[in-house]
């Protein structure tokens, strides 16, 4: 009887910490994954710089205590740019957060986002783009742009908001997105999906950026499978992938959604860096 008494009460304390876990710390513990990239045409572009990438920030309400120790760490890190992929906002009048969210960011360099399938839904107009633009944010879903420091070389950076579930016109809007690209120019893409990353590689991606999976919420082995087979979502559920010739790195996002937890799962800034390969 004793025996059983005291299972019970370990059961009871190891489900009250995971529960106390899932709910309540990692939600809010923010981990920095550094990243080497080791791609010869983006080492001779981008040199020592670094760029962080933040995604599914989800921001509604107020900036709570989550938010505020993210801008305090991505000052820390110094990144020379800070680039955010999709679902910025949860609500309808969540632009004015992206403002005080971005105005208080310090990257030697800039920030560029693209939107996800939360910013289309509760973003309307596009008077939010100056705006946020004035805070230190430029969102470059649809476009593509040349970008070089002093010292180093010429790189692009593409970008394509969340184009909707179904999109039939998906390749020739890319093709759209990249007319300007030189070919065989070091290119880094922004897309929220990131099942779009095979398609964005073969047509001259070195690096594509994603979000969206919030790393699948659960980080025990396996649970991607699962998560991709069961649940419906991209195989690609965190981390970095080969892909043909360039990269995939999907990041696991800072907030939740649906479900308020997160287990072997923490929120995360990337910290990307690039060498030469090999």
């Amino acid at each position: 009887m004793v025996c059983w008494f005291i299972a019970g009460l370990v059961a009871a304390g190891v489900s009250g910490f995971l529960l106390f876990d899932a709910l309540v710390l990692e939600p809010n513990w923010i981990t920095v994954d550094r990243v080497v990239i080791r791609d010869d045409g983006l080492s001779r572009a981008l040199g020592d710089m670094t760029i962080a990438q933040i995604s599914d920030l989800h921001l509604q309400e107020e900036l709570g205590f989550k938010e505020k120790e993210l801008i305090r760490r991505l000052n820390n890190l110094e990144p020379d740019i800070i680039v955010v992929t999709g679902d910025l906002v949860e609500d309808k009048t969540a632009g004015s957060l992206v403002t005080e969210f971005f105005s208080q960011l310090k990257p030697k360099l800039w920030s560029y986002g693209i939107l996800g399938n939360s910013d289309r839904k509760y973003l309307k107009g596009s008077e939010y783009k100056q705006i946020w633009r004035r805070s230190g944010l430029s969102l470059i879903g649809g476009c593509c742009r040349s970008m070089g420091v002093e010292g180093n070389g010429i790189f692009w950076l593409g970008g394509i908001d969340f184009p909707g579930y179904e999109f039939p016109g998906l390749d020739d809007e890319i093709d759209r997105i990249l007319k300007s690209l030189p070919p065989g120019a070091p290119l880094i893409f922004l897309s929220y999906d990131p099942d779009l990353a095979p398609i964005l590689i073969d047509k001259g991606a070195d690096l594509v950026l994603s979000g969206d999976t919030h790393g699948g919420i659960i980080g025990i082995p396996g649970w991607g499978i699962v998560f991709h087979d069961f649940f419906g979502r991209s195989e690609f559920v965190r981390g970095l992938f080969r892909i043909g010739d360039g990269y995939l790195y999907v990041n696991r996002g800072i907030a939740t959604k649906v479900l308020p937890i997160r287990f072997l799962c923490p929120p995360e800034i990337t910290l990307f860096s690039f060498r030469p390969a090999g």
